[in-house]
């Protein structure tokens, strides 16, 4: 019977492990696992198959009191900032876009019900990554006139082919009083 149980467990774990490296089958096997048991299973990426072939961009729009919205603007026209600042930056970038990925597939797949896509997507309004990047756009100089701001994530490619929309934030409420003039 231990025999049994000792080739069975590291059985059942390589199976999860193939299943979960399976690009259709993993993400939804990933959401109907325990929370503890969800971490044990490697996610394996041999030789780079998806290339980073894209750059993201994080930009904003500000909506303003009449109702409009302005264009999409960069947040830093003059490139990304450097060093840890700007690989926590690029990390929250990465890793909102892959978790509103794993529930637009969940979503498009039928694996979760309404009310449980929302209950995820609120789940990413409070997430590290979407904060910080909120944060980043809240800090720019917005329109004299605005009254929201939206942040968005645009991929673009070296190659002929336009920008893209890969996620736009919810509409937030601007502050009007200028956070770096010491006013808490």
């Amino acid at each position: 019977m231990i025999s049994c149980l000792v080739a069975a467990l590291p059985g059942g774990w390589l199976l999860l492990t193939v299943l979960a490296a399976l690009p259709r089958v993993g993400p939804v096997l990933r959401l109907r696992l325990p929370r503890w048991l969800s971490p044990l299973v490697p996610t394996w990426t041999f030789f780079a198959p998806h290339p980073g072939t894209v750059d993201h961009v994080l930009c904003y729009r500000d909506r303003l009191a009449n109702g409009t919205v302005s264009a999409l603007r960069e947040v830093w026209p003059a490139g990304r900032p450097r060093g840890r600042a700007g690989k926590a930056v690029d990390d929250a970038v990465s890793l909102l876009i892959q978790a509103n990925g794993v529930i637009e597939r969940a979503r498009l797949a039928g694996t979760l019900t309404p009310a449980e896509v929302e209950t995820r997507r609120a789940g990413l309004l409070i997430s590290t990554s979407y904060l910080l990047l909120l944060t980043a756009a809240s800090r720019v100089p917005h329109d004299a006139t605005a009254v929201g701001v939206q942040f968005c994530v645009v991929a673009t490619s070296r190659r002929d082919e336009p920008p893209r929309l890969v996620y736009a934030s919810a509409v937030h409420q601007v502050d009007a009083r200028p956070r770096w003039a010491g006013v808490s």
